[in-house]
């Protein structure tokens, strides 16, 4: 009886253990997000650029910070990422991390458009994906590079020539002074990657 009890510890004690590492959505967060709270938008482009680095929260289901995780940021397929970009990071101090988002392109309502993932497991799953770096209204149209094609487009959204949509990157129906900021600063600093194949 003895052992059994011993036995009957030793799997409580590993499993609590092992649960330490586990991440919960519900206690994991992801900061700063474009939009409003449940069309948030996961924000890249070809440089570094405000709103694109985001820092990542990781919490266990005691709510207790996780050290040690392994972030990953995926994006959809119709997405262009930078050769460059490095979207896995390593929590530490306080379950904390960061990720830099690089790349281009634009989705809108496609679940999966951006997943983030802890330790394996999903704690965000973004829906819109938004970059200044894209040649369309509608469809992902990146290029890697933040140029004179792409301020057309967002020349239409902004003066309301066509329905606002990939060049809204705040998620709120218009293509206003907001997105023109950051636009702006990304076309300005001529923005440019090499997209992976």
């Amino acid at each position: 009886m003895k052992k059994l009890l011993s036995a009957l510890f030793l799997v409580a004690l590993c499993s609590s253990v092992a649960m330490a590492t586990v991440p919960v959505a519900e206690y994991c967060s992801v900061t700063p997000l474009l939009g409003p709270i449940g069309s948030q938008v996961a924000f890249l482009a070809p440089g570094n650029l405000s709103g694109t680095t985001i820092t990542i929260s990781v919490h266990n289901g005691s709510d207790v910070p996780i050290d040690g995780a392994t972030v990953v940021v995926s994006f959809n397929s119709e997405i262009g990422v930078c050769t460059t970009a490095t979207h896995t990071a390593v929590t530490a101090g306080g379950g904390l991390c960061t990720i830099s988002l690089r790349g281009g392109g634009c989705l809108s309502n496609v679940l999966g458009g951006c997943s983030i993932t802890a330790n394996g497991v999903e704690i965000k799953n973004l829906k819109w994906v938004r970059s200044p770096d894209n040649n369309n209204h509608t469809l992902s149209q990146p290029d890697g590079a933040v140029s004179v094609a792409d301020l057309t487009y967002f020349g239409d959204e902004f003066k309301g020539v066509v329905a606002a949509e990939c060049h809204d990157y705040d998620n709120n129906t218009i293509c206003n002074v907001t997105d023109l900021t950051y636009f702006g600063d990304a076309f300005k600093g001529a923005m440019v990657c090499t997209l992976l194949p």
